[in-house]
């Protein structure tokens, strides 16, 4: 037995170029990572020694080969085959002092030591992305993938090499719940990866009993001056746990594959509450989001008509706001989803427009009915030129198109009058009012419409 006194030998500062040897040609990913784990422990903490004394920086990228078609149910061509190809080609996208080791079937991990910037490493990444796109030939089979990638550096995420591998791995676990490419590894994100494996079974309960809450944000109709609708936007107190951010709450539902239920008792629970404004002689039309998921959900429309029909609402007090890259996954699919909706009678709205795609296709192909202008181009918008240019195009086009434009995040009165003198719509924003629960905001929109 060592005596727990004994200080541990001294750890070798190995320059970047002299790192223990990371070899891609296991038989199994498996395998691969059960012999390669220690080197690869012992590798990243070197790169993390070596900058600590040199003051660079280290990047870990954790890149995850998703296969959107089951290839391996499909044409029989095991996920173990296709890492073996993807390992062969990676060298091509990596510098001579990058090491990669496949750490399971599916997921890579690469060391980027002595780096200047973390700017290098989304430039790593989208080398080693755009690298691995392609496709492989396998047993005369074209196989294609989707490489996404998280990415955590030293210092700014970890200081040691188990941690850097954790926070990588829940930024790739992001981008893929997301559709995103990438995904830089955030503080909060460990907090929500954190209570993921918590709050999924409290959630379901959640859903069952009732439990969640729907708050009420304004929109103000810039030429009256008046309230004219709300968004309704989901909250959750979670018993133990206390409020779970909104994005948390549909990550988890997204990821447990309850997004449905939950995307419904959000729809009842609105036009329940439209329909008891209705009766006290308060006419409210309704914001709603929809989630990437609920687009390839061909059982939404039908969902949605139900809700309609028990609550005796009017569909055209109702807006469903999809964002731009919510459209991408399975635009086919999406486009049909959003068909049978409009066809209900419901509105149809871009959110976030411009923080996406940016496509003015959306405006063409999709049947909108109203596009919301991001905040990002809003905040600024009373002194930025480029902004105002921006924003006076896109309400330009959108009244071509025949859609009505809201502000979103608004917060001053020079960018009320800003936006009133370009021509927007309708806003929404802390200057009128935040989120409010149902009777705060009753009171508040009895004074305001």
């Amino acid at each position: 037995m060592t005596d727990s006194s004994t200080p541990p030998p001294p750890v070798r500062v190995v320059p970047p170029g002299e790192q223990p040897a990371l070899a891609a040609g296991a038989e199994s990913a498996a395998d691969h990572f059960s012999v390669n784990r220690r080197g690869l422990i012992t590798a990243i903490n070197n790169s993390i020694e070596f900058a600590r004394l040199s003051q660079r920086i280290v990047g870990l990228l954790m890149i995850q080969l998703v296969r959107p078609d089951k290839l391996e149910a499909v044409v029989g061509v095991p996920t173990a085959e296709i890492m073996k190809h993807a390992m062969r080609r990676l060298p091509a996208a990596l510098r001579s002092v990058d090491r990669a080791v496949a750490v399971t079937e599916e997921k890579i991990v690469v060391i980027l030591p002595n780096l200047k910037s973390t700017a290098q490493t989304w430039l790593a990444a989208g080398k080693i992305q755009r690298t691995l796109e392609d496709g492989f030939s396998v047993d005369g089979e074209q196989i294609m993938v989707r490489p996404v990638v998280g990415i955590a550096t030293y210092p700014e995420h970890a200081e040691m090499a188990e941690e850097l591998i954790v926070h990588s791995d829940i930024a790739v676990g992001i981008a893929n719940l997301r559709d995103v490419a990438q995904h830089v590894f955030q503080k909060e994100d460990r907090r929500d990866s954190d209570i993921y494996l918590g709050l999924e079974s409290p959630l379901r309960e959640a859903v069952r009993i009732n439990q969640l809450e729907l708050f009420y944000q304004p929109q103000v109709d810039l030429h009256t001056g008046k309230a004219v609708s709300a968004e309704a936007l989901l909250r959750w107190n979670a018993p133990g746990f206390g409020p779970v951010s909104p994005a948390t709450v549909i990550r988890i539902a997204e990821a447990s594959g309850i997004v449905g239920g939950l995307t419904t008792w959000v729809i009842n629970a609105a036009m329940r509450q439209q329909s008891a404004w209705l009766k006290s002689g308060v006419a409210i039309n309704l914001s709603l989001n929809l989630s990437t998921v609920n687009l390839t959900d061909e059982e939404l429309p039908e969902a949605v008509q139900q809700a309609l029909g028990l609550w005796n609402i009017d569909p055209s007090t109702i807006t469903f706001e999809v964002t731009e890259s919510a459209t991408i996954g399975d635009s086919e699919k999406s486009t049909a989803v959003l068909v049978r909706l409009k066809e209900l009678g419901v509105k149809l709205a871009i959110d976030d427009f411009g923080t996406g795609y940016s496509s003015l296709s959306y405006l063409k192909n999709f049947p909108l009915d109203e596009l919301k202008i991001d905040k990002t181009f809003i905040q600024q918008l009373p002194n930025s030129v480029a902004d105002q240019r921006i924003v006076k195009s896109v309400i330009a086009l959108s009244h071509d198109f025949g859609l009505k434009v809201v502000a979103e995040g608004v917060e001053d009165e020079a960018t009320v009058r800003t936006l009133k003198a370009l021509g927007c719509d309708l806003v929404q924003g802390y200057i009128y009012s935040q989120a409010l629960p149902v009777n705060t905001f009753t009171d508040w929109y009895s004074r305001h419409r």
